[in-house]
């Protein structure tokens, strides 16, 4: 199967007050799924209206197997990434105990475009973690971390000139002056940018530069139906930006092509639409392909899509990318959370929340150490599907809620088989507990939530 289906409409379930639970759901009944991970620690999912808790798995690595609770169903549509469905969930999936009682059927709802990101997570389910050997801390660190670390570091446009810009010709000039500059620059864009004040323009090329800062102003600069493309570039920050709804040039929010190096995307919003759109309409909302590496995607709320995040844009397109994806917010969304291909890459402390076909699909031989993430009515949490050559998982203290379900029943979806990632840096000091992933990332991810956007 292809990573995306042509099924129309998709359906997401909406929290309905305490009771964490999903709406409508369309095709054949699937048990619940046993999930083989490594060195199975347990954490308690309570129900949010009886009070009643059930055993929760939560995984790291090592090899034991956390078996299904007892009585889980899930109601499912077969499909691949792309396809419709929902999943409504009776039962919890047990660790080493018994599996209790699940959160009650609540209403269906349908997702739109939000402009703050919002989260049932609290109201739907209380994770402990459950294994005192599961790091992380309390409060938030908005430093840079993980790969674009690495290799010299990222620092885009500091200690050289600032400028601001208001319109996307603007913009465009102060990029294409920057191909001619050694110079570092910060850009500082403020008010809302869109296809009619950049003249002919389709995208925003951040093309032939190095040593520059795109950021927004305050609660952040809008990017209205225009996205930006990253390419021949190196040392790049995008900090503090809302992209949405692009329906022009590659129709991507975001898209990162190698040759590209040392990429730091923080603090933005991106968004499209998922209900009662084509699966095509709209494109991805970050992507990254061919040589891109160094790369770090933190702190972003990312909602509302059918094709979320590509690393690796074919079955040809493995190269390493060296990527690492923490504390960002995913929410109605189909599929892509992300599609991965080949190389190695970090996903943790992420926050997933109505998520229709799979989440982290791991393919082509990629490594991905998949720690401390929260999901929340998630259908595949995290797969291996669609490619002929699997891709690996190193799981770590995952909490995964009792709407969440693994369910693989075509031929070309597969659990993700163990791997051990290459993680060269440290990244202790922005680790946070999965206990506080949801809390955390909810009320900090996306713009407008730093007091200085310039201050890194």
């Amino acid at each position: 199967m292809s990573d995306t289906a042509s099924s129309t409409s998709a359906g997401t379930s909406a929290s309905n007050g305490a009771n964490g639970a999903t709406g409508a759901n369309s095709g054949g009944t699937s048990g619940g799924a046993s999930s083989t991970a490594a060195d199975t620690t347990t954490g308690t999912t309570g129900n949010a209206s009886t009070g009643a808790a059930s055993t929760a798995s939560v995984t790291s690595a090592g090899s034991p197997t956390a078996s299904s609770g007892n009585g889980g169903t899930s109601a499912t549509s077969a499909g691949d990434e792309g396809a419709s469905s929902s999943t409504s969930t009776n039962g919890g999936s047990g660790g080493s105990g018994a599996g209790g009682n699940g959160g009650n059927g609540g209403s269906g709802g349908s997702g739109g475009s939000t402009s703050t990101p919002t989260s049932s997570a609290s109201t739907t389910a209380t994770t402990t973690g459950g294994d005192p050997s599961c790091r992380g801390g309390s409060e938030p660190d908005f430093s840079l971390s993980g790969w674009a670390t690495e290799a010299g570091g990222t620092s885009g446009g500091k200690g050289g000139q600032t400028i601001t810009v208001s319109t996307g010709t603007e913009l465009a000039q102060a990029l294409e002056d920057k191909q001619d500059s050694s110079t570092p620059l910060t850009i500082l864009v403020e008010g809302s940018i869109t296809p009619a004040n950049s003249g002919d323009l389709t995208k925003f090329d951040v093309k032939d530069v190095s040593d520059l800062s795109i950021i927004g102003v305050g609660a952040g600069a809008e990017f209205a139906g225009i996205g930006i493309k990253v390419v021949r570039a190196s040392n790049i920050v995008l900090r503090n930006l809302k992209i949405f709804n692009v329906t022009i040039g590659d129709k991507d929010a975001i898209s990162i092509e190698g040759p590209a190096d040392h990429i730091w995307v923080d603090h933005c919003e991106l968004h499209a639409e998922y209900q009662n759109v084509d699966k095509d309409y709209y494109d991805g909302l970050l992507d990254a392909k061919a040589e891109a590496e160094y790369i770090t995607y933190s702190w972003n709320y990312l909602h509302d899509s059918w094709k979320t995040m590509l690393v690796g844009s074919s079955e040809d397109d493995t190269f390493d990318r060296k990527l690492t994806l923490h504390h960002n917010h995913f929410q109605n969304c189909n599929s892509r959370l992300p599609l991965f291909r080949g190389g190695n890459g970090h996903v943790f402390n992420n926050l997933f929340e109505d998520v229709v076909s799979t989440a982290i699909n791991s393919r082509l031989g990629a490594c991905l150490r998949v720690e401390n993430n929260s999901f929340y009515n998630v259908m595949n949490p995290w797969i291996s599907a669609y490619s002929d050559e699997l891709g690996g998982v190193e799981l770590v203290c995952n909490s995964v809620d009792d709407d969440s379900a693994f369910v693989r029943e075509a031929d070309d979806e597969h659990e993700a088989p163990n791997c051990s990632a290459v993680i060269p840096y440290t990244y202790d000091q922005v680790l946070s507990h999965v206990d506080h992933v949801a809390d955390l990332v909810s009320e900090h991810a996306g713009v407008g939530k730093l007091s200085d956007p310039t201050d890194f």
